[in-house]
């Protein structure tokens, strides 16, 4: 039975991803689900041997129309239809926080792929195990860094990794993807910066030493430009300064446009670091 309170627009999402500190192997799972329609969207992809391979399928449904209980210990996350993936994660609200993932679709082979399913056999199963507290970077949103292990399997191929990950989600309402934004994330060696810069405002937390401090603002050189400058302030004042400089470029169709994103490599006051650079309706 439907969910009288929930607003009609509230949608949710869990997303993992993972990327090698030389840039050579990556890999993100995020599954969108949407309860009051009972449809949910899977985006897939992986960067392998210099070769993009990605999927994102907006046909899965849902078996029930209930909201995920986000604030249990232990949550399940799952969609299926001509693709399915799943979430299971623990000890959610800890520094001990870990989980498994699991999808499989069928992937198109190129950095701009078309929508829907490809005709390339995907499958990825993976392990995440957080390294710091997660950090409520502002109501529904839950970002967290640390490693992910597992297997990717294409075709008749498979590859195993070990390399650092992150792990996010997002509960509220949402009436169509969202608002013009730039999101930033990158990891180095005991270091990461997750941060998004929307027209009014910006959230996210710098991780050092195993402690996470809040992010009130970013300012970044506008979408086009290589390397993008940018300057992220924490919520003491202190600014960090930084140069992202775009390696590769890939897209995602989602919703009848395209989300341009970029992995990109840091120069910053702090150290290297390395990660992705996103921006949605950059125009805006």
């Amino acid at each position: 039975m439907a969910d009288k309170l929930m607003d009609p627009e509230y949608a949710e999402s869990m997303a993992v991803s993972g990327l090698q500190e030389d840039t050579t192997f990556s890999f993100i799972v995020r599954l969108a689900r949407f309860p009051l329609k009972r449809k949910a969207t899977l985006w897939v992809s992986a960067y392998i041997d210099g070769i993009d391979y990605a999927v994102t399928d907006e046909a899965l449904s849902l078996s029930h129309d209930q909201a995920t209980p986000i604030a249990k210990q232990e949550v399940e996350f799952e969609a299926s239809g001509g693709s399915r993936a799943a979430f299971r994660s623990f000890d959610r609200h800890s520094a001990k926080m870990h989980g498994v993932v699991f999808a499989g679709s069928k992937a198109h082979k190129g950095e701009h792929p078309e929508p829907g399913s490809g005709s390339l056999p995907i499958v990825i199963e993976t392990a995440f195990k957080v390294s710091h507290t997660p950090a409520n970077v502002r109501p529904g949103r839950m970002e967290m860094m640390g490693r992910v292990a597992g297997t990717i399997m294409l075709g008749g191929d498979s590859w195993q990794f070990d390399m650092p990950g992150k792990w996010h989600e997002q509960v509220g309402p949402r009436p169509n993807f969202a608002p013009a934004f730039t999101y930033l994330f990158v990891q180095g060696e005991g270091i990461g910066i997750m941060t998004s810069k929307h027209a009014r405002s910006a959230f996210g937390y710098l991780l050092a030493n195993g402690e996470t401090i809040a992010i009130n603002d970013m300012q970044i050189e506008p979408y086009g430009n290589n390397p993008r400058a940018f300057t992220v302030t924490l919520e003491y004042g202190h600014q960090i300064n930084g140069n992202a400089r775009i390696i590769r470029e890939t897209s995602v169709p989602i919703e009848g446009k395209r989300r341009p994103g970029a992995t990109v490599i840091v120069d910053s006051d702090i150290g290297r670091m390395v990660g992705v650079l996103n921006d949605w309706n950059p125009d805006a």
